[in-house]
């Protein structure tokens, strides 16, 4: 891919304060789910830092759906990775676009099943919330371009133009 059509910053250090703060405590919690190490604290303790400490328990509940309801394996990296994975750029998108108001079950269609998809976007819409009464507001995802409009007196076959005289 080019670099000039990256429209999403794949290195954490990028990302912006809330958005790290989740992702860090999303991989801590899957490290905590696969090893049984006891991760629940120090989540709990970075989001009481920021006022926001019922937000630890729906990071809890969101680690624990994806790996439970996960339809294939998700990427979801170590506490310490730099890079970003676009399974981890879903979820934090979800989060923010759910800020805003805005359902979007279908952002993890692929990843899980559909109740875990329902189950995953409800508890993100609660995370979401709960960010935001702290005044921690992620940041949306960008729409891609759109394509450019085709005139309507130009002969075309959906969105391929007809190589006619």
């Amino acid at each position: 891919m080019d670099e000039d059509q990256i429209t999403e910053p794949s290195d954490r250090r990028a990302l912006p304060f809330a958005e790290q703060l989740v992702l860090w405590a999303l991989r801590l919690s899957v490290v905590g789910l696969k090893t049984g190490a006891p991760t629940d604290h120090p989540v709990l303790l970075a989001f009481r830092k920021v006022g926001a400490e019922p937000a630890a328990e729906r990071v809890g509940l969101l680690t624990r759906i994806i790996g439970f309801g996960a339809e294939r394996r998700v990427q979801i990296g170590v506490p310490c990775a730099f890079t970003v994975t676009e399974d981890e750029r879903r979820i934090l998108d979800l989060v923010a676009i759910a800020q805003s108001g805005v359902a979007g079950t279908l952002m993890l269609r692929g990843m899980l099943s559909p109740a875990a998809c329902r189950a995953a976007a409800g508890l993100c819409a609660e995370l979401g919330a709960l960010l935001a009464e702290t005044g921690m507001i992620l940041q949306r995802p960008t729409a891609p371009p759109r394509p450019l409009p085709i005139p309507a007196n130009l002969p075309s076959f959906g969105l391929v133009r007809a190589a006619l005289p």
